[in-house]
């Protein structure tokens, strides 16, 4: 099927007047711990001057009842239905440089026809560099800097080396395709991913956004700003950091996150790195064994609270549709 019907320009738009240098994609995949893409659609669509340009057809590529759409039934009419919507966005940064930002979920059909329409549209608005920005649920301690690892569809593009320590089997995301198909057609593509702390990747975490887009700048993109994101992490750090020192067991479990971490940091290449189940199970155990702790006035609506297992309570968030039982994406 012919892939130029599947992007359409908006029709104020002239297809020819749009140049860039960069394309940031914020596409969902199966994780999207600490909401890393939606805090970095909502800061940059929110602080930059920005305009939709173009869009794909949705109905031909988006399973709406696989991922049904929410509407708000208000007594005896419907309102407020949430369109999905994968959107191409001219963004203009602080220095006047003019990129642009693919938003929306990932599609759930026709990958193939979807990487060859965007491919098209890669060339026509003369893209030399695209980078593809999200998180995944990692075993690092809130008390480190987030690392952000980089991967790309040739290795030589990248420009700081910070990879996965090993080789991983995965089940493919939507932009892991669209890495390989831009490189195919000697495109630059760098892949941005933030290591985003297990126990906090439902809750919405500034600190990955603020990491994704210092690389940004590091990977020779646009540098953008983050002063609004500091201000939305501040009380967020602050908020785990208290429930943290309220309790022996979480100290404990963070502490060994953090000897974890250091240890990867002086052995290199070549540490064994847990798999998401398996890190995930070990977590489960200890916040269990941390509820058994709890005095026994303790209720089943404490134990259903958000903030009593030491996570933050989470911000919904309607993108984010996390796959517990994924691998981290690489």
């Amino acid at each position: 099927m012919d892939p130029t019907t599947l992007f359409t320009y908006e029709r104020h738009v002239d297809s020819r007047s749009l140049r860039g240098r960069t394309l940031l994609v914020t596409l969902g995949a199966f994780s999207d711990a600490g909401h890393a893409q939606a805090l970095v659609d909502d800061h940059l669509l929110n602080t930059l001057p920005s305009r939709v340009v173009g869009r794909l057809d949705m109905d031909q590529v988006y399973d709406y009842a696989g991922r049904r759409p929410e509407i708000t039934l208000e007594l005896d009419h419907f309102t407020d239905y949430e369109r999905p919507e994968i959107l191409l966005h001219e963004i203009t940064s602080p220095e006047d440089e003019t990129f642009f930002l693919l938003t929306g979920p990932e599609p759930s059909f026709q990958w193939e026809r979807v990487a060859s329409a965007l491919r098209i549209v890669v060339d026509q608005l003369g893209i030399e560099r695209t980078l593809v920005v999200q998180g995944f649920p990692a075993p690092v301690p809130h008390t480190r800097e987030l690392p952000v690892t980089r991967f790309a569809g040739d290795p030589d593009a990248i420009q700081i080396r910070r990879t996965m320590p090993g080789t991983f089997r995965l089940r493919s995301p939507f932009t892991a395709l669209l890495t390989v198909r831009l490189a195919d057609a000697g495109h630059d593509v760098v892949g941005l991913v933030a290591h985003v702390p297990q126990y906090l990747h439902e809750t919405a975490y500034p600190d990955a956004a603020i990491a994704l887009l210092r690389a940004v700048g590091q990977e020779h993109g646009p540098v953008l700003p983050v002063a609004s994101l500091e201000a939305q992490a501040v009380p967020v750090r602050e908020a785990v950091a208290g429930q943290v020192a309220e309790s022996a067991q979480l100290q404990e479990m963070v502490s060994g996150l953090e000897q974890r971490f250091d240890r990867m940091l002086t052995s290199g290449v070549g540490v064994e790195v847990p798999r998401g189940e398996d890190l995930a199970a070990e977590i489960e155990e200890f916040l269990a064994a941390v509820a058994e702790d709890e005095p026994e006035e303790a209720t089943t609506d404490d134990a259903a609270d958000p903030s009593a297992d030491g996570t933050p309570e989470r911000t919904d968030d309607p993108r984010s549709e996390d796959d517990p039982g994924s691998e981290p994406v690489a």
